[in-house]
């Protein structure tokens, strides 16, 4: 990483010019990440904490600093998870220009600023199964629009996928691979990792594509490597041959949950009925991180509302006295 504009020019006196935080400085970081809306999320992290301090240098940057724009966050409402996800941005990028040599101490340290702490129970709800029929049940599978609403959410209800990676897919992650259907496709972090494609999910996403494939013919939005999940309607620019936005799928899953009166949904909410659901069926935290896709079994067990359940505690399995004859 080029350090130019971190590193001012000295004056022929000795002194040193005003020094201010260039925003293109932060531009190898944040492009270090593969997913798009990653990106974004790392550049206005990095861009509001910078613009809290004035425009800084890094290099003048204290630990007083981030403590403030922490406590700004705080007294803002923010969640403690969206403060902890914004100091760890900026510690990150502290990490990174140390690394480089633009600067010798991280001021967004943990040993130096604290993260808010973090409950041990997930946000946002997971489905019971009578509401994931209800909310099933919502689109008209007859038409192009509401297939495709209908194979989106099961996508995610079946195979717990986040938001951003059902956006992402495209007619050719769906493969056959050693005789039977799945699913392809880049996932948090960049890596690429592949789902057994059940057999409904399968059958969702062909009706889908029969029935919206004169409408790919004639905006030239078909073909292998198209989106699979497309806008139906695009009045701004006329450009179909894209894919679907997290925040248009946030609509859908939000139009929905309205249509059912199931109350507030996200698409996230749905990942987690996927991971809740598979614990409460017993399966282990190595089957459902199969699934998920977790790095860290721990994630999991976040989902495990049931491990606090005093009836299955191991405590009431242990015996030690003999057994009568």
């Amino acid at each position: 990483m080029s350090t130019e504009a971190l590193t001012p020019e000295i004056h022929r006196d000795g002194s040193l010019p005003a020094r201010r935080f260039d925003p293109k400085s932060a531009t190898p970081f944040i492009n270090k990440s593969v997913s798009e809306q990653t990106r974004r999320a790392y550049g206005r992290a990095v861009r509001e904490f910078f613009q809290f301090t004035s425009m800084k240098h890094p290099s003048e940057v204290v630990p007083n600093d981030v403590v403030l724009w922490r406590d700004r966050l705080r007294s803002q409402k923010k969640s403690a998870s969206t403060v902890a996800f914004k100091l760890s941005v900026v510690r990150s990028f502290f990490e990174y220009l140390k690394a480089a040599g633009a600067i010798s101490l991280n001021p967004a340290s943990t040993k130096l600023v604290s993260p808010p702490e973090l409950s041990s129970e997930p946000s946002g709800r997971a489905l019971a199964v009578k509401e994931v029929r209800y909310l099933l049940s919502g689109p008209d599978r007859e038409k192009p629009e509401g297939a495709r609403d209908y194979a989106l959410m099961l996508i995610m209800l079946r195979l717990s996928l986040r938001v951003s990676e059902v956006c992402s897919l495209r007619a050719s992650s769906v493969k056959w691979s050693h005789g039977r259907w799945t699913l392809r496709c880049k996932v948090k972090g960049g890596r690429e990792e592949v789902w057994p494609l059940p057999k409904d999910v399968k059958e969702a996403i062909d009706h889908y594509l029969r029935l919206d494939r004169k409408r790919r013919d004639i905006s030239h939005s078909g073909g292998e490597h198209a989106y699979l999940f497309q806008p139906h309607t695009n009045y701004r620019t006329l450009d179909f041959d894209k894919a679907l936005s997290t925040r248009m799928v946030q609509k859908i899953v939000k139009r929905w949950a309205d249509y059912s009166r199931i109350g507030d949904l996200s698409p996230h909410d749905l990942r987690r009925t996927a991971i809740t659901r598979a614990l409460d069926a017993g399966l282990s935290y190595r089957q459902v991180q199969m699934m998920s896709k977790h790095r860290d079994p721990k994630t999991v067990m976040r989902y495990d509302h049931g491990r606090e359940n005093m009836e299955h505690n191991a405590v009431n399995f242990l015996r030690y006295e003999e057994e009568s004859e």
